[in-house]
């Protein structure tokens, strides 16, 4: 690789991140993102601690916070990540930048390589924000000196293979079309959930340690480390009770071996392959490429799905046609006329309850994925200036969409409410409807919505309802009340400061 190589690749990186980073969104982000680990060191006199290991809390010094934080960013990295860099390539067809781009000399690898340094950069700059604020909370803990390399280094040990493996894939879903976009924010979530906890669990079955090699979240390297170094497997990481009456233990944090170090090369350097199938799906902003490309996603095996459904939704179409006095009827049956698999789940939902089966777990999956871009579709597609000149739907906005979702969501779940009579799926419906409405409105992104929700679907799911708090629908154990009105306060919440942005934006015009 020449001068001239590095040079339009640095050119590439350069301008994604100062595109990236002059955005107000980017600074509110980073924001959130440093404060958040301002929120995750309790002070230990009110009980509670950041971290324990073998039933013993770590006394707070630069191995533990930063091992301990160094954890927590890469679940953080690994779960949103993804869907804060994963616009790179869609940006420059939007903006049209792309197709300048293609009539260049710059070649495909060189640009997908800048694309992906970028998110490299990006999130590694926003780590660095995220470091700097876990250390002034050991400052404000003041139980140890800090010590600044010390600190680093559990960062250096753990974070790389996550950042990698986050921005390779935004690259590599990005480029195929069937991946680039709802389906594929949905495919990537559990895509990265199961490799959250495959690592581990095959090292707790007695797996061959082989699999530290694909351990892109240091979650396997920690849980074979505090086995062989602290010979327990016992840890806790986030703010949790202990025991007041054991002295608290001092760590030197994470190190590594020659092994250790092979195996984490290994994972931080084995997603770079894909990026192969980046280049062979990638359309450099050919016109026709782009628009074949479409094609090629109607051509997708939900397209398939969706023409074998079609009939099923014709009585959806003339709906929307002839209930043009009543919007939000009118906006579900388009979106259930343009997905017709909502039809499908509603038939196999339908079926599962009939027979008794609970099928709360899967139908909240499914329609918060149904109703993610409802509130969004048509400032994405350009298309609000037209719907803004309708009779009361400009400043009906938020209530229009809330209504549209909520017809979406209770048609599919209709046979499972009226066969269980429950209270709560009811509350958990209009909580899902209400935070993609919010969401969808406030942020102008589904993106915002699917990965908040799928997050909170996942914890409840597999908190199993032992944590009240996580159990917004009544997963495998009944809602206290109180958690149900607060689910419902939340909602009500949203939808005020949906309404307040929506009200900003028609002022400013």
């Amino acid at each position: 690789m020449n001068n001239g190589h590095i040079q339009r690749i640095a050119a590439i990186v350069r301008a994604d991140v100062l595109v990236r980073f002059r955005r107000f969104s980017t600074l509110v982000i980073f924001l959130l993102l440093s404060a958040s680990a301002l929120m995750w060191v309790p002070d230990p006199r009110t009980g509670r601690t950041l971290i324990q290991i073998g039933g013993r809390r770590a006394l707070y010094n630069s191995a533990s916070i930063g091992m301990a934080s160094a954890m927590l960013a890469t679940i953080f990295v690994g779960m949103f990540g993804f869907y804060v860099v994963s616009n790179a390539l869609r940006r420059d067809v939007m903006t049209r930048c792309g197709f300048v781009i293609a009539s260049t000399e710059v070649r495909t690898y060189e640009y997908l390589l800048g694309k992906f340094l970028g998110n490299v950069v990006f999130l590694t700059t926003f780590m660095g924000g995220y470091m700097l604020a876990a250390m002034a909370m050991l400052v404000i803990r003041a139980e140890a000196p800090l010590q600044p390399f010390v600190f680093a280094s559990q960062y250096l040990i753990l974070i790389p293979s996550t950042i990698v493996f986050v921005s390779v894939l935004a690259i590599v879903f990005e480029s195929i079309p069937w991946l680039s976009g709802r389906f594929g924010d949905v495919v990537y979530f559990f895509l990265w959930a199961t490799t959250l906890g495959i690592v581990v669990s095959s090292l707790e079955n007695g797996g061959s340690r082989n699999i530290l090699y694909l351990d892109f979240n240091g979650l396997g390297y920690l849980f074979d480390f505090t086995k062989r170094v602290w010979h327990t497997k016992s840890m806790s990481i986030g703010s949790t009770t202990f025991d007041v009456t054991k002295p608290p233990i001092v760590i030197s944090g994470l190190w590594l071996n020659r092994e250790w170090l092979g195996m984490r090369v290994v994972s931080t350097l084995a997603p770079l392959p894909l990026l192969g199938l980046a280049l062979l799906f990638f359309h450099r902003f050919d016109p026709a490429r782009v628009r074949a490309a479409g094609a090629k996603g109607k051509r997708s095996w939900i397209a398939l799905l969706n023409r074998m459904t079609k009939p099923l939704v014709r009585p959806f179409t003339a709906l929307a046609m002839n209930v043009a006095p009543l919007p939000p009827a009118s906006d579900a049956m388009l979106t259930i006329a343009s997905n017709p698999i909502v039809i499908l789940a509603f038939i196999g939902f339908s079926i599962a309850a009939i027979a008794g089966a609970d099928v709360s777990i899967p139908a909240f999956c499914a329609i918060g994925i149904f109703v993610a871009d409802v509130a969004t579709r048509e400032r994405r597609a350009g298309t609000l200036g037209f719907i803004y000149s309708a009779p009361r739907l400009k400043s009906q906005f938020v209530l229009w969409k809330l209504m549209s979702t909520l017809i979406v969501a209770l048609i599919v779940m209709a046979v499972p409410l009226l066969r269980f009579h429950s209270l709560t799926m009811l509350g958990a419906i209009f909580f899902v409807c209400a935070a993609a409405t919010a969401l969808g409105v406030i942020s102008g992104n589904p993106k915002t919505f699917i990965v908040l929700y799928l997050t909170l679907w996942y914890v409840s799911v597999s908190d199993k309802g032992e944590t009240p708090a996580f159990n917004f629908a009544g997963f495998m154990k009944p809602v206290p009340a109180m958690v149900l009105a607060s689910y419902f306060a939340g909602a009500i919440a949203l939808l005020i400061a949906a309404e307040l942005m929506h009200r900003r934006r028609l002022a400013a015009g």
